[in-house]
């Protein structure tokens, strides 16, 4: 479908001699090189991509567009178009020019703060006859996505489908047509999406500080107020609608006053808040926040907190960014290691520190099946999670000999999954469309978790991302089998807030799901037994990138960094992608289990 507005024709080819015919400057046509066409209604302009300045130091460099006002004697089509093209415009976040096109009442009413809907699609007039008093002009097509008040965006579902319909009423004023009826809100075009907002990651506590979780937002281009001041705004505004309730802050009632550059040092001036917020919190979490939400745009830089202007009370507050490398959400170290159970014992997957590790004596080592591995450090010893035979989920410290307790009890329950925390989660199957999410620390006592989205579906799968927070659901219901995403609430012990990251397909299984980092999780499928697919999906952003072949593929284990992604073929060959070469290599030919990184 095309896009609301045509592409102008100064992008087909010979744009470069007729803007010299014309008397452009030498800069424009310097800027159209290296930004490319952009979409403006005549009369726009496009000035160069503005980089590092004094305005913004730390900003990244933006096409510049400024929009005409309305076109005289204009149809009214003309007039919803360039109203559309000013209000998507970074360089008027008031909207100045965009309400030039709105009658006086419209102006009142008119809000572009309503959310924000991204599209694809053109304007339509009704053809009605020029000497009416009133036009009517429709923006058809389909919705792509929204943006949330908080930053947070949503894809549209492509199977479902959304079909765009915004209706525009305009009216005679002093001979010109304006618009007195607009859709509250900003619809924007894909491109203008992309031109006006950028991507990125705002850090919040994960319960307990157990560290970081990111949570993914757009931002919008404010080249008033700086990046980097508005990436602190978001981070003290709180986590996006989604996150509520899962992770916590270390900012509480503080206001930022501006950022700026101090020759190496990123300077963040805060109200007096940021002081008790310190006190509360501790200055380590307080910077942990800060550090990792303007790593982007620091990069080696300090970042120095002022109160009100004025140092710190007690003394300089000065982050350097790499000491808080240990907030990572991935949580794992890069280039850690996979194991794998064969002949009643459980193997390192990188061949180079293989001490086999029994998993019980005799007839009780086959006994254990669908292992997990918890994280290691502090003061918790590393464990391991199985599945037994008899029923119920044991557990066992990484040691040897190998000794297990059952820490949950049930028949038909999924692959157990670790948690950050050293607890481990299963789903217990209590018959067609029953399912409960059962939590525990020790051997003491299984906890039940609600789950109101998902214990009326029939759950395969239930894995708890690293960062502690995300949990990748793998499902049958009504809708088919697909993947969902959700959230863990340690306040009120739940998980909710479900959307959908894979959607269900005729002839569709999902085989397995392993997150990879805090934002990617890998999912194996196949459709009518042909070969597999294997898919990297951005949970924050929910889209998919290219697919790997996935032949005789049965299971798969991911881990970030420079961990390899695993996979288990049919007939037990174990085998990593080699990401240089760009090829699967085989560790282990035959008789190999099903591979698990820790907390994967």
């Amino acid at each position: 479908m095309p896009t609301s507005r045509p592409v102008p024709a100064g992008c087909a080819a010979g744009w470069p001699a007729r803007a010299a015919r014309r008397a452009a400057p030498l800069a424009l046509f310097l800027v159209l090189l290296l930004a490319g066409c952009s979409t403006v209604p005549p009369g726009g302009a496009i000035f160069a991509a503005r980089g590092q300045s004094e305005a913004d130091p730390l900003g990244e460099p933006y096409v510049r567009m400024l929009v005409a006002p309305p076109k005289q004697n204009g149809t009214p089509a003309e007039i919803v178009d360039g109203f559309l093209a000013a209000a998507a415009s970074p360089d008027d976040p008031q909207r100045t020019v965009a309400r030039r096109y709105l009658t006086g009442d419209a102006d009142r009413t008119w809000s572009p703060f309503d959310g924000t809907t991204i599209y694809e699609g053109r304007t339509v007039s009704d053809g009605r006859g020029e000497d009416l008093p009133q036009a009517h002009v429709t923006l058809k097509g389909t919705v792509l996505g929204t943006l949330d008040g908080d930053g947070h965006y949503v894809l549209t579902d492509a199977s479902a489908g959304s079909e765009l319909a915004k209706g525009f009423t305009l009216v005679r004023v002093n001979g010109q047509w304006r618009i007195s009826s607009a859709p509250s809100g900003l619809l924007l075009s894909e491109d203008d999406f992309k031109r006006g907002f950028r991507p990125f990651d705002v850090y919040f506590a994960a319960p307990r500080w157990a560290g970081l979780v990111a949570d993914r937002v757009r931002v919008r281009v404010d080249p008033a107020e700086g990046l980097a001041e508005t990436l602190v705004r978001k981070l003290l505004d709180g986590p996006t609608k989604p996150m509520r309730g899962a992770v916590d802050s270390a900012f509480s009632g503080v206001d930022v006053n501006g950022v700026s550059v101090e020759e190496n040092s990123v300077v963040v001036d805060f109200t007096y808040a940021v002081v008790d917020s310190a006190a509360d919190a501790g200055r380590r979490a307080l910077g942990a926040q800060l550090a990792w939400t303007l790593k982007p745009l620091t990069e080696a830089r300090r970042i120095e907190v002022r109160v009100n202007g004025e140092q710190f009370p007690g003394g300089a507050f000065v982050i350097d960014p790499r000491d808080y490398d240990r907030f990572d959400p991935d949580v794992l170290p890069s280039g850690t290691a996979a194991y794998y159970p064969k002949d009643g014992r459980l193997h390192s997957a990188d061949g180079k520190s293989d001490n086999p590790l029994p998993l019980g004596d005799g007839a009780a080592a086959g006994q254990y099946t669908e292992f997990a591995v918890s994280g290691s450090g502090g003061d918790r010893p590393q464990r391991l999670a199985a599945l037994s035979r008899n029923g119920g989920v044991w557990v066992s410290a990484m040691g040897a000999p190998a000794r297990w307790e059952r820490w949950i009890q049930g028949q038909g329950l999924t692959p157990p999954s670790f948690d950050r925390y050293g607890d481990v989660w299963t789903v217990a199957r209590q018959g067609p469309r029953r399912s409960q999410v059962l939590r525990a620390a020790d051997a003491s006592r299984q906890y039940p978790v609600r789950a109101p989205d998902i214990e009326t579906a029939d759950v395969r799968a239930f894995r708890v991302a690293r960062d502690g927070v995300r949990v990748a659901v793998v499902c049958s219901d009504e809708h088919g089998q697909r993947v969902l995403i959700g959230y863990i609430d340690r306040g009120g012990w739940s998980v909710g807030n479900f959307r959908e990251l894979v959607p269900a397909e005729k002839g569709q299984q999902i085989l397995d799901v392993a997150w990879q980092d805090a934002d990617t999780l890998w999912v194996l499928t196949n459709k009518h037994g042909s070969d597999g697919e294997l898919t990297p999906w951005s949970v924050t952003q929910g889209v998919r990138a290219d697919s790997k072949v996935a032949a005789r593929v049965e299971r798969i284990a991911a881990a970030p960094g420079d961990s390899p992604l695993l996979v288990l073929n049919s007939g037990g060959e174990l085998a990593a992608w080699n990401a240089q070469k760009s090829r699967w290599e085989s560790l282990v030919k035959k008789g190999a289990g099903p591979p698990v990184y820790p907390l994967g």
